[in-house]
């Protein structure tokens, strides 16, 4: 009983945060055990009350919740909700043609109707049977007001006015617990709801940030550097806004791959890329524009993107990837450009293709800002 009630404290708290749904099995199975209980409380009341009849119907009706806990491991969810359904529907008029509406049995056909629409709304073999839960809501009232109605003509087996403490308090226990359904089933509506917006959007931040990140080295991709692109040649030609770009390839690579193995050549590509990461400010863009070339966005002129060139090819130099017990120095060339207004984007990353292209082809691990003549 206590562990079965730290499992509903957990699954409450985990909901009301959005970390977890509830499995459809384990709805089913907090279902049949909290009728169960009910069922056991009642039972000790009517044990009590010596009548024999209910006594009877309740020790039943616990030997079929557990059994319908079997039926639902096996994923007739619909049958146990059917036959759960059923059955409390059959204690509540059995009940109250016995001891009429005083020990308030008939409330739980209130506490039904929030408990079979979550059900129906939740879980995934029933969301296809939405007319099942308006049937039923229907079958249940009728239920009610058959009681209501039919009340002053029936005949009170016992008169419970002799156990006036033993009829408070079942007729509190009920009210309670059907109090408790209803906020409850709403509650967990409202939370399991909550938690699936909320891992709706986190797979939608997901596939947005794979859309547009480089896998690998987690730098942005070349569709979003082409965004970055056009909104920056917007601002120059808009508010005079200068930008430049920085174009930079890793010197020998393929021999990298060859020698050491592609494996260690993604290391170096994941070791450049938190290199040059971190020498960015953050009105800075950088991505992954292909293969082992990076190509960086620096908000400012020529002098400045060439300044940060100068210290990424330092830091780079000066950096050893560790790949089985071996020690890999990287080296980079860097191609820098500044935009203008007259230039398209294609313009200005020839540039700065044009620039790192002689730089590779007059030493390597260098930065060139200017067209340079042989």
């Amino acid at each position: 009983m206590i562990n079965f009630l730290r499992g509903i404290y957990r699954s409450i708290k985990n909901l009301s945060s959005g970390e977890e749904i509830l499995s459809d099995r384990r709805k089913f199975n907090y279902i049949c055990i909290s009728f169960a209980i009910i069922h056991l409380v009642s039972l000790v009341f009517f044990a009590l009350l010596k009548n024999e009849l209910l006594v009877a119907f309740h020790v039943l009706a616990i030997i079929l919740y557990f059994g319908l806990l079997s039926l639902a491991k096996k994923k007739h969810y619909f049958i146990v909700s059917l036959i759960a359904e059923i059955e409390v529907l059959a204690a509540v008029s059995l009940i109250s043609f016995s001891y009429g509406s005083m020990l308030g049995y008939s409330m739980y056909c209130f506490a039904m109707i929030p408990t079979i629409f979550y059900i129906t709304s939740t879980v995934k073999d029933m969301k296809h049977n939405t007319i099942y839960c308006y049937i039923f809501t229907f079958i249940t009232m009728l239920t009610y007001f058959t009681i209501v109605i039919s009340e002053p003509f029936f005949t009170i087996s016992e008169d419970l006015s002799m156990h006036p403490v033993l009829t408070l308090f079942i007729r509190l226990f009920n009210a309670a617990v059907t109090f408790l359904f209803c906020v409850a089933f709403s509650l967990l509506f409202v939370w399991e709801m909550k938690s699936n917006t909320s891992q709706l959007q986190r797979r939608n931040q997901q596939l947005v940030e794979v859309s547009r990140k480089d896998p690998l080295t987690k730098l942005a991709n070349r569709r979003s550097m082409m965004e970055k692109l056009n909104l920056s040649m917007h601002f120059l030609q808009l508010e005079n806004h200068p930008f430049s770009v920085i174009l930079c390839d890793i010197d020998h690579f393929k021999k990298v791959n060859d020698v050491y193995g592609h494996d260690c050549g993604d290391k170096v590509l994941v070791t450049v890329a938190d290199s040059i990461s971190s020498q960015l400010r953050d009105t800075d863009f950088v991505c992954r524009w292909g293969g082992e070339e990076i190509l960086i966005v620096i908000d400012g002129r020529l002098q400045t993107a060439t300044a940060i060139a100068e210290r990424m090819r330092s830091n780079i130099a000066s950096t050893v990837v560790m790949h089985e017990g071996q020690q890999v120095s990287v080296t980079m060339t860097f191609g820098v450009a500044q935009a203008e207004k007259n230039y398209r984007i294609e313009d200005l990353i020839q540039l700065a293709d044009t620039r790192l292209y002689y730089g590779k082809e007059h030493g390597r691990n260098q930065v060139v800002s200017q067209d340079l003549k042989d």
